[in-house]
């Protein structure tokens, strides 16, 4: 999956560097609304008059790297022990011999640093915080951003160069986001940058129009709140519930099978794998921090008592049959159809 720019150092994307011609053609402008069909690709947290808040790049695909990780962690262990109860355990006749010890001190090392590859893997999802929030303030102009190592970068709406944002994933391929940069005071060199927008691992370089389409008028619109309000109760239906909160059980599953909404019996297909996500989701959110915004940005996010245009996820409708039952079914039937394999492989290599 596209974990891009995710990683302990909070060195997320690359920085301290000169735009290129790629990012200066692909810009978007702040004053440039787009034409295409507005689609907001389920990332709003909360809404209202004077703030949207965003979830990051990585919550969409959260659990992957748990679950994975695990699966490595465990057959590592389980290679290791393995071997070294062959070697001493077993009840062998023969003395063991030089090349048995040639054989055990070359894979020690490399089923150790699989171990550890393993461990970092389920530690960049697990113990650390449930999502990375941004937050955009119509009202003072202002873009939040909550980085990984629990800081907060403010900067202004105006100043942010967006553009085009592309990485590659040996699993996804080529993937595309609406990248944010920071620059310096000579507006040519990158200081930080961040994804302010992510369709999915499925989207194209199409969805961030689409995107911007959503986005742009919030901020810059006369009638951008009304438009997103709109948008976002008529078209969406949703809206993530991780306000202040961790997300329950049952959106893990409905937000891991959301990939193939559209085509149920693929849901079916790749139920091990997307059940397997999902069972990850669950583990790293109960795991995980809920972010909480520093009192200063709150203290300037504050929504009017009678604001009409107050969204949050206790606004969600029901989930129903084919958003949480159906993805439920098909979690139990993945997880078991995985477990039944790996059980089937254990009993056959110790016969």
């Amino acid at each position: 999956m596209d974990y891009a720019g995710l990683d302990y150092r909070n060195i997320r994307f690359p920085v301290d560097r000169r735009l290129t011609e790629a990012e200066r053609a692909a810009r978007y402008k702040q004053k440039d609304a787009s034409n295409a069909s507005p689609m907001d690709f389920l990332s709003v947290i909360s809404f209202n008059s004077h703030y949207m808040d965003l979830v990051d790049r990585w919550y969409p695909i959260k659990g992957f790297h748990t679950w994975l990780g695990i699966c490595l962690f465990l057959l590592s262990m389980g290679l290791l022990v393995g071997i070294y109860s062959a070697l001493f355990f077993s009840n062998r006749t023969a003395p063991i011999e030089t090349v048995d010890w040639i054989g055990v001190g070359g894979l020690t090392p490399l089923l150790i640093l699989l171990l550890l590859a393993s461990w970092l893997m389920i530690r960049t999802e697990c113990g650390r915080y449930t999502h990375y929030p941004m937050r955009l303030n119509r009202k003072t102009r202002q873009v939040h951003f909550f980085r990984q190592n629990g800081t907060v970068l403010t900067v202004p709406w105006d100043s942010l160069f967006l553009t085009l944002g592309e990485s590659k994933s040996p699993l996804s391929g080529t993937t595309y986001d609406l990248r944010a940069h920071v620059l310096d005071e000579d507006g040519k060199t990158v200081s930080e940058s961040f994804s302010l927008g992510y369709p999915s691992p499925l989207g194209n370089a199409e969805s961030i129009d689409k995107f911007w389409a959503f986005l742009q008028p919030y901020m810059e619109a006369e009638d951008g709140v009304e438009r997103t309000w709109r948008h976002l109760k008529e078209k969406t239906g949703y809206l993530v519930p991780v306000d202040g909160r961790k997300e329950g059980w049952r959106w893990s599953i409905a937000r891991s099978f959301m990939l193939g909404a559209h085509w149920p019996y693929l849901q079916v297909v790749f139920s091990p794998f997307l059940g397997l996500n999902a069972v990850g989701r669950m583990l790293a959110m109960s795991t995980s921090k809920v972010p909480q915004w520093p009192e200063d940005v709150e203290w300037e996010s504050q929504p009017e008592a009678d604001d009409p245009y107050v969204l949050t996820w206790r606004d969600n409708g029901p989930l129903g049959w084919w958003e949480l039952y159906w993805p439920l079914i098909c979690t139990v039937v993945g997880v078991g159809a995985f477990v039944g394999v790996i059980a089937w492989v254990v009993s056959g290599l110790w016969r």
